[in-house]
């Protein structure tokens, strides 16, 4: 609306400037030389103005001109751009589609018409991966260093191939610069710590674990896990060396950051049980059971009181209190009842347990009970479902399923690490049931 209220008021102007001349009127004469000439005010004003817009419309043509060749370079680069980026597209699609010898061919395009940009180098790599040119790929990575724009994803090019030729040594160096250059990237920081927790480097880990909770690059919680899982594994190498006091310190910081890893509550209050703190211990051990009730939990539970019979069976029927719903709970009820010859108490808690299959453990119980209470037939019946009976529950991972009776950082299976939780066999394997277990880190993590 402004512009147009402009418009209307140099429309104006102009109109009435043109009356105003007319209506002046007036002469001028103009002397050059031997030339005379002679005109009104009014012709001279427009003979001006017609000379001024001619002049410039003949300046705009010449520039037009000028800049012709420079426009037309130009306008054929675009369109060069422009088909070297359709190549670079057709060859990406290429390599999703597993096509090697058509990605191979619209890299070899794209390289000529866009002047070897960085994407066609990771193209060409790329290309030559699915070729199963390893050799011809590294190349193509290792020039992606040479820019400081496609240095990084270089690195992890390179990374990937090292770890697929299982040399662990050149895969931990290219994380490692990865990840000195972009602290804030996962990728990188989550593939340097898998490299050092697989060599056992537990210390390196943790200054890893450190800088990418410094950089936001993993939640809180999952770093809090990540260094009590550290920490538990560098107390076990404290208490190996027969460092005690580093080995304490070491469990006890472990417990605070994540008192459901059961493991380090179990190796805290088994240290503060040999230094004779029974208190701590068992306070310890309630902390950790309302989160993880775990059988050595229960063990240590009930040798932290130093006591025996009833008073240990009242004792240890605390965990049910802190777990009511943990099966757990009711084992650790029913042994110390056991102990202390409750028979009546040990049905009980073994009831409670529910109409689930009995394993081994449980199985053996009733067999103890049953004889406590001189029932032979009972006795026998329990002793032969104790053979048919599955195994108890184990330390399995949760990625490859390898199981063991032993908590360890990292998978001896897959190298995933903190991934083994504590829990029965499967029924059926991944296989059948449909699961796809996860891929164990930077191994299997693509360019």
């Amino acid at each position: 609306m402004r512009a147009l209220l402009f418009y209307i008021a140099l429309v104006a102007a102009a109109v009435l400037a043109v009356l105003w001349l007319a209506e002046a009127g007036g002469e001028v004469t103009m002397v050059w030389g031997v030339y005379e000439v002679a005109t009104t005010v009014p012709v001279l004003a427009f003979g001006v103005l017609a000379v001024a817009l001619a002049a410039v419309f003949l300046t705009g043509v010449a520039g037009w001109l000028w800049r012709g060749p420079r426009r037309v370079r130009s306008a054929l680069g675009r369109r060069r751009r422009a088909r070297g980026y359709e190549a670079l597209t057709r060859g990406l699609v290429a390599v999703a589609a597993g096509d090697a010898s058509e990605a191979r061919r619209h890299a070899r395009k794209a390289d000529g018409l866009l002047g070897h940009p960085p994407l066609t180098l990771l193209l060409a790599a790329q290309a030559a991966q699915l070729d199963g040119d390893d050799g011809a790929a590294d190349d193509r990575f290792r020039a992606m260093l040479e820019r400081p724009e496609t240095e990084f994803l270089g690195l992890r090019g390179l990374m990937s191939a090292a770890l697929r030729r299982d040399d662990r040594d050149a895969a931990r160096d290219f994380a490692t610069r990865a990840h000195a250059l972009r602290p804030d990237a996962r990728w990188a920081a989550e593939a340097v710590f898998e490299l050092q927790t697989r060599d056992g480097d537990w210390g390196a880990a943790q200054r890893t674990l450190e800088t990418a909770l410094d950089r936001k690059a993993l939640p809180a919680r999952t770093g809090r896990r990540r260094r009590a899982a550290l920490l538990l594994e560098e107390g076990r190498l404290a208490l190996g060396s027969l460092d005690r006091a580093r080995a304490l310190g070491r469990a006890r910081e472990a417990h605070a950051e994540a008192p459901d890893l059961a493991p380090a509550t179990a190796l805290y209050a088994r240290l503060l049980i040999d230094d004779q703190k029974l208190r701590a211990a068992a306070r310890a051990i309630e902390r950790g059971w309302a989160e993880a009730a775990h059988p050595d939990l229960a063990a240590l539970y009930a040798e932290a009181g130093r006591d025996s019979g009833v008073a240990r069976y009242k004792r240890v029927g605390r965990l049910i209190g802190i777990a009511p719903e943990a099966r757990e709970s009711h084992l650790a009820a029913a042994r110390a009842a056991l102990d202390a010859r409750l028979s009546g108490e040990a049905r009980r808690h073994l009831r409670d347990l529910g109409d689930e299959p009995a394993t081994k453990r449980v199985a053996r119980l009733w067999v103890e009970l049953e004889e406590m209470e001189g029932d032979a037939g009972e006795a026998s019946r329990w002793r032969d479902i104790a053979a048919d009976a599955g195994p108890e529950a184990s330390w399995r991972c949760a990625g490859c399923g390898h199981a063991g009776p032993e908590w360890r950082a990292v998978c001896a299976g897959c190298g995933a690490f903190d991934a083994a939780t504590w829990r029965g066999p499967d029924r059926h394997g991944p296989a059948e049931r449909g699961d796809v277990p996860a891929p164990a880190g930077p191994a299997a993590q693509g360019v």
